[in-house]
């Protein structure tokens, strides 16, 4: 650390740098830079070397006025306690700590995520150069570190602070690839996490009133093409990208379209929530006889082998005692002392397109979101969900289905965002308003579900992911909600079919159209209707592939059995990146994908059930149909995009109240329906 101020300036498009005095005398401070500046030094015996210098550094901690910080903060999760005066604040100073510049007021349960030691080094960083001496705060902070703060929801606070504080910040995206990119792409090969280079400078003349200016790029390619072109990057390149104003919006490119016109997904529909997330992965299983078998082995295990079965983990043990999930069957007893049967097995989204089976029972699910279970029953419920933290550049924007949803339902890691159609109580879960505006602008009757087939129409298909492919590097969907009556009443016919196809026919059923409930299989005699062709054999299949064959009418080989037609479309469909039919076949393979948790994931059938080639005919069934209806979605996609549309704008204008806070985005509860236990391992996202 230097205890020399180094006075950084940005004049017009130059950098400049100013020295203090005749020369640049550096001078280095070993010190641990969270430590509280303003606690006495304790002398370290036989260490007065060290003393002086930690005492040194405080001082210059506390009372010299910094103007540059710069460097590449250390990377810790979970780090609580770890932070010092930072994360909790010193009692020999006044103010708060430095890491309470970074939240923002009803954005707690998101806000684990401050607990990182490179957080604390930013909002370290940020108290020194702007908020610790009144009469010096403009400088500059220039750190490379993961880049999760330029978009995550946690970060809210972290994004307003910096855009009402600062003048001017450049971001430059060294990790475009994403989590876990290959290698030889890495800026420093052992970093797995995505990283960005952030620049932002306050100026003594800053307007807290007017946000900061931030320009975003990035660089792509290997290692050395990425230095290549940091090396030749300067802060008039033309590769520099305008960044959202709003004071929470992410750190990423703003729209060179209208995208930012439309309103978000999130803004129709005000209650969302993640999807389960047991944090064992044995609870799960494509056939409920394997959750029966891997339960009664759990139960009728050594009491010593019981912990490592089980997995426990900080919100689950096998002595935690737990309220029973709404609409579930009771228990009385911790899972240690059980000794009664599984509970009868669930069935849940699993995947896009996968339904699976879970263990219904609180005890062995650290996070459920109870919400979630109390809201299905709800006659006419749909679950919306979307990638809101993750890029995506393939696929339909948004899936559907009528069952609960896993955390990773929409491409099978990544998270995603649940919003479901209607509360618990059974209300809209629409913007108050947003059905009545849309009604008196389009002039028909306009209800939730109508709304739901719009969107479905609209955005459910490759087409809308491609259009708006630059706009989503920016997470989250918005839809352009068309002006025009006649191009409506198209959207909803094409969103009914794709949603009862999506839903294995359990949404919009209409049987006079041909929507039948729970059955979306072709007629016998339809030449598309996908039939098991070769048996597959004993034991489970362990390999899958795909053989085209004339007019694009191929093959699927399971093991040494065979599925068709299938249509080299349905082959290549994804969500997200996400192959759906690679996906599914993983979790039923002889030796099955999916991370391991326990000694009880290795419990599997020996053979493939009947149900699972039934299972399998209705997945090709779902792709044939979703498919088939792509090149129309894409037309109406155009045919919205040409006309009038409807701007989040007009519609708050109109009188629709979109959510604001958090409480606007609580579920909604009737007498009927008891609203579920909620103790920290059902509000904390993790």
């Amino acid at each position: 650390m230097a205890d020399h101020p180094l006075r950084f300036g940005v004049c017009g498009r130059e950098d400049q740098m100013w020295r203090l005095g005749e020369d640049l005398a550096v001078r280095l401070h070993v010190t641990n830079t969270l430590d509280d500046p303003y606690e006495e030094t304790v002398a370290l015996p036989g260490l007065t070397a060290l003393s002086k210098s930690h005492k040194q550094a405080n001082r210059i901690k506390s009372n010299t006025p910094v103007t540059v910080v710069i460097g590449n903060p250390p990377y810790r999760e979970r780090a609580e306690g770890l932070g010092g005066w930072v994360e909790s604040g010193s009692k020999n100073a006044a103010g708060p700590a430095p890491l309470e510049l970074f939240r923002k007021d009803g954005n707690g349960r998101l806000e684990y995520v401050l607990k990182n030691l490179y957080v604390y080094f930013w909002s370290w960083a940020a108290w020194k150069v702007f908020e610790a001496h009144a009469q010096d705060r403009h400088g500059v902070i220039c750190f490379i570190t993961t880049s999760g703060y330029l978009k995550g929801p946690g970060f809210k606070g972290m994004r307003r602070y910096l855009r009402r504080t600062c003048s001017e910040g450049w971001i430059i995206n060294v990790s475009p690839e994403g989590m876990r990119p290959e290698v030889p792409t890495r800026i420093f090969p052992g970093v797995q996490h995505p990283l960005a280079i952030a620049i932002f400078v306050r100026r003594a003349d800053t307007d807290p009133q007017v946000p900061a200016q931030i320009r975003y790029t990035e660089v792509t390619g290997r290692r050395e093409d990425k230095y290549a072109q940091l090396a030749d990057l300067g802060l008039d390149s033309d590769s520099w990208r305008r960044v959202r104003t709003e004071a929470e919006a992410p750190f990423l490119p703003a729209a060179e379209s209208a995208w930012d016109d439309y309103p978000a997904l999130g803004d129709l529909f005000c209650w969302t929530a993640p999807g389960v997330k047991p944090n064992r992965t044995w609870v799960y299983a494509p056939h409920p006889e394997i959750l029966h078998t891997r339960w009664h082995t759990l139960i009728c295990a050594d009491p010593e082998e019981k912990p490592a079965l089980f997995k426990e983990t900080r919100d689950r043990t096998l002595s935690s005692k737990k309220d029973p999930l709404p609409n579930t069957a009771a228990h009385h007893v911790p899972l240690g002392k059980e000794t009664r049967g599984c509970p009868s097995p669930k069935r849940v989204s699993y995947r896009a397109f996968d339904r699976q089976w879970l263990i219904p029972d609180s005890r062995v699910i650290d996070f459920a979101r109870a919400e979630l279970w109390a809201a299905e029953p709800q006659q006419g419920q749909l679950f919306f969900n979307e990638q809101h933290s993750q890029a995506i550049s393939s696929g339909p924007a948004v899936v559907f289905s009528t069952l609960i949803p896993d955390m990773h339902h929409f491409q099978g890691s990544g998270g995603g965002r649940v919003l479901p159609l209607l509360h618990p109580s059974g209300a809209d879960n629409t913007a108050p308003r947003l059905l009545a505006c849309l009604a008196d602008r389009l002039e028909v009757p306009v209800t939730s579900a109508d709304l739901a087939a719009y969107i479905a129409g609209v955005s459910a298909h490759p087409a809308f992911t491609q259009r708006f492919a630059d706009e989503l590097t920016t997470p989250g969907i918005r839809i352009p909600l068309t002006a025009d009556v006649q191009v409506w009443r198209e959207a909803l016919t094409l969103g009914r079919e794709l949603v009862w196809a999506c839903t294995y026919g359990e949404a919009f059923i209409d049987p006079k159209v041909g929507r039948p409930p729970g059955d979306i299989t072709f007629a016998p005699a339809d030449p598309r209707r996908p039939k098991n062709l070769t048996p597959l054999g004993e034991g489970l299949p362990d390999k899958l592939s795909y053989t085209e064959g004339p007019g694009g009418e191929g093959t699927l080989h399971v093991g040494q059995g065979s599925f068709g037609p299938v249509t080299a479309r349905m082959w290549a469909y994804d969500v997200g990146g996400m192959n759906v039919i690679k996906k599914w076949f993983s979790y039923r393979k002889a030796n099955p994908g999916g991370k391991k948790t326990s000694p009880l994931d290795e419990l599997h059938l020996d053979s493939w059930p009947r149900e699972w080639i039934v299972e399998l005919n209705e997945l090709l069934t779902v792709l044939r149909r979703i498919t088939e209806l792509e090149k129309a979605q894409a037309a109406l996609l155009d045919r919205v995009l040409a006309g009038p549309v409807i701007t989040a704008h007009e519609l708050a204008t109109a009188g629709v109240k979109f959510p604001q806070t958090t409480r606007d985005r609580k579920p909604s509860y009737s007498l009927a329906t008891t609203r579920p236990d909620t103790g920290p391992g059902q509000e904390t996202l993790m």
